[in-house]
Order: structure tokens, then C-alpha cells, then sequence
């Protein structure tokens, strides 16, 4: 037996004892080293969504693999070279259908496959296989959780000996992050200017992908690296983690003044690269008038709506269209950007992404109580660590 958060109602976590499941001839079981908290978490936890109850928790999570079926090597994709027990991995969260229009189209291993299920996507439900009823065998579908059932057509990682799995959690958001930045690359001189030595680059909001975006942007060489958010504490780590140039605290300014002070900080031309990571509609407005012209905008955190409904009113040709912006958001993701997202992290030694883990915690008694933590200033990412 082991123990296995759910999901009961909003902001109801029950940890629960289960069988520990056994592999199938296709799959394997990996006991769970480590599991980031995300913040869709937080809103997966506090929204009354409509779903099934109780549901599995957790997508972002590395473990040590304990038990494999004799075909798993054939039909679980691992990068890194043949996979064996006692080896580490960490897992890409999504499991694509590999026959709707969007997988025919962009290949296996789209998220934005038209039947997409994720581990730990709590209300994701596709077949009796791939759900995330914790009450149905094999109980372990998602990182929250003393052991996770890897299924066939999953995406896994290698870990090298050197990389500590708390930090191979993190691989999931870095990836998110790595997608933004791989949207603003265009050719360098062509009519939209994207990243290159000479980008002015913002983010606003300083969370753990806002910084962790500042950190890839620092890393391939921007000119100007400017973050901004609300709250002096998390613009003072962000500052330290990714290595900003400016930071920019808006927390009482106008649209208009938050928008003057970004032209202000790039010499009057606006920010060529903005990636939005805040939470809030209102940024999305502000964030597309602080776009240089033929700059790029990429939304991270409107992307998705969960359930909200968000009306606004701008002038389109103003605030788009007379700047010839490249406008896009992070919602298609795949493995090749997840891979390489896994060799930035293999530079941990020399990239403080440990920094990024301002929560530990060591008991799943104590996830939801690091979830409400989300909020604080001193919050950046929360880990559950497993100690032997």
C-alpha cells in the first residue's frame, strides 16, 4: 500500500492509502522523488469546476522507476537511451491520441491534441484506462502521489546522476517558458523583430515562469531584460534568479502609466519581445501597448480561461494592428520543446534553477496547505521531496 492525494471538492485534498499498482506488458511504475506544485493547481483546487470527484492531482513530477513491463522499452518514448529499473525519469504530462486532426497534422505528442489527457489533470476522463478516478486500478495517475502508473505513448526523460529530481520537476513550466521564447525567434533584419542580441525584452508578472522566461531570454543573450510585477519581494528574486536589468514595480499605476514607464526603461520604443505571465485580464491590455513596433506578444497567463468569462474593450487597429505585432500564446506544446527545455536544466550547476523552489515540503498532509501558500510574496514554487 501507499499513499495518493485527490482531489475531494475545492480546496478538499484527501490523502488515501492504495494498492501499488503492478505494470502492465506495456507500462511501468515509478516511485515519486519529487513533485512541483503548478498553478493550475491552485486553480484546479479552488474552482468548483465542473468535473468528477474525487480526481488524482499533479502533472509536474520525476521519480525513480521500480517496475517495468517487458514491452515498455517499445511503447513509452525516453529520451536519454534504453530504459532500465532503478533508473531516474521525469515525464512529460501529456498523452496524445495520435489519431485526431491535430496529431495527424503536428505529429504525436501535441497538447493540443483533440483528446489530450494529462497525469493529474483531475477532471480529464478518457477511457477506463485513462482517468483520473483514484478509486479505479491503477490508483496512481498523477505526481501527487508516493508512486505514478507511467502508461504506453508517454514521453520520459533520462536523468543524469548529477541532476537532483527536484530539479527535473521543474521541466514542465521550463518548458512552458522555453515554447514563449521559441515563438519570438524570426529572422533577425526580417519585418517583426523577435529575439536576437539587440531584443528589449519584458515579462510581466514575476512568477516562477515569468522569471524562469527571463532566465532562457538572459541565457540566448538579450540587450535589455526587464520584468514587472506588483509585489517588491518577487521582483527582488526575480532580479536575483534570472538576472533582469530592470524591474519594474506597477502596483498603483494607471494603464497609461504602466505603459509610459515600459517606453521610458527602452529609450521610447517600446519592448521588441513581451510575455505575458500574469494572471489577470487587465494585463492583456496593458501588455500589447508596451509592444515595439513589428515586436512579438505571447500570452502565458490568460491563455487559458478556466471558466472565466473576460469582456474587455480596445481599439483593435490601435493597440495591434498599427504596430504589425506578432501576437500568439502558449497553449500547443511538445516534446522537442520539452527536450530542450531538459538540456537548459542539465546547466543547473551554473543556472540557479534551485533558486526558483522556495517551498519544500516533505508530506502530502501538507499539500494543500503549501497550494494556499501560492499567494505569498516570498512564494515562487512549491516541491513536494520524498526523503529516503
Amino acid at each position: 500500500m501507499a499513499k495518493l492525494a485527490a482531489l475531494k471538492a475545492p480546496y478538499d485534498i484527501v490523502v488515501k492509502d492504495y494498492p501499488i499498482p503492478q505494470p502492465q506488458e506495456d507500462s511501468l511504475v515509478i516511485k515519486i522523488e519529487a513533485a512541483c506544485v503548478c498553478g493550475s493547481d491552485l486553480h484546479l483546487t479552488s474552482m468548483d469546476l465542473p468535473r468528477r470527484y474525487p480526481g488524482v492531482i499533479g502533472h509536474e513530477f520525476a521519480g525513480r522507476i521500480v517496475a517495468m513491463g517487458k514491452r515498455a522499452p517499445e511503447t513509452i518514448h525516453c529520451y536519454g537511451g534504453d530504459m532500465k529499473v532503478g533508473d531516474r525519469i521525469v515525464v512529460y504530462p501529456h498523452i496524445a491520441c495520435q489519431k485526431c486532426s491535430i496529431c495527424m497534422t503536428y505529429g504525436n505528442g501535441n497538447c493540443s491534441c483533440e483528446n489530450d489527457w494529462i497525469y493529474g489533470g483531475t477532471m480529464m476522463d478518457k477511457d477506463d484506462r485513462l482517468n483520473h478516478d483514484p478509486d479505479l486500478y491503477p490508483h496512481f495517475k498523477g505526481g501527487f502521489g508516493e508512486y505514478v502508473h507511467i502508461f504506453p505513448n508517454t514521453f520520459v526523460w533520462k536523468l543524469p546522476d548529477d541532476m537532483p529530481s527536484k530539479i527535473a520537476a521543474l521541466l514542465d513550466p521550463l518548458a512552458v517558458a522555453m515554447r514563449a521564447v521559441e515563438q519570438t525567434m524570426t529572422s533577425v533584419g526580417g519585418y517583426g523583430e523577435g529575439l536576437s542580441t539587440n531584443s528589449k525584452a519584458l515579462i510581466i508578472g514575476a512568477g516562477p515562469i515569468g522569471v524562469m522566461c527571463g532566465m532562457i531570454l538572459k541565457t540566448m543573450g538579450v540587450e535589455q531584460l526587464i520584468i514587472s510585477d506588483m509585489l517588491d519581494k518577487k521582483l527582488e528574486m526575480a532580479k536575483e534568479i534570472s538576472g533582469a536589468d530592470v524591474v519594474l514595480n506597477v502596483s498603483g499605476l494607471s494603464c497609461e502609466e504602466k505603459v509610459q514607464k515600459v517606453f521610458e526603461v527602452t529609450g521610447g520604443t517600446g519592448a521588441n519581445i513581451v510575455i505575458n505571465c500574469a494572471n489577470h485580464p487587465s494585463s492583456i491590455v496593458e501588455g500589447l501597448q508596451m509592444v515595439a513596433v513589428l515586436g512579438h506578444y505571447v500570452e502565458i497567463g490568460n491563455a487559458v480561461s478556466f471558466g472565466r468569462i473576460i469582456n474587455t474593450e480596445l481599439c483593435l487597429s490601435k493597440v495591434i494592428f498599427e504596430r504589425n505585432a506578432h501576437i500568439t500564446s502558449v497553449v500547443a506544446n511538445g516534446p522537442a520543446t520539452f527536450d530542450r527545455a531538459f538540456r537548459l536544466l542539465k546547466r543547473h550547476k551554473e543556472i540557479p534553477f534551485a533558486k526558483l523552489l522556495t517551498h519544500e515540503f516533505h508530506s502530502l498532509d501538507d499539500l494543500l496547505p503549501t497550494i494556499k501558500m501560492m499567494r505569498n510574496e516570498d512564494y515562487l514554487k512549491g516541491v513536494l521531496v520524498f526523503e529516503e
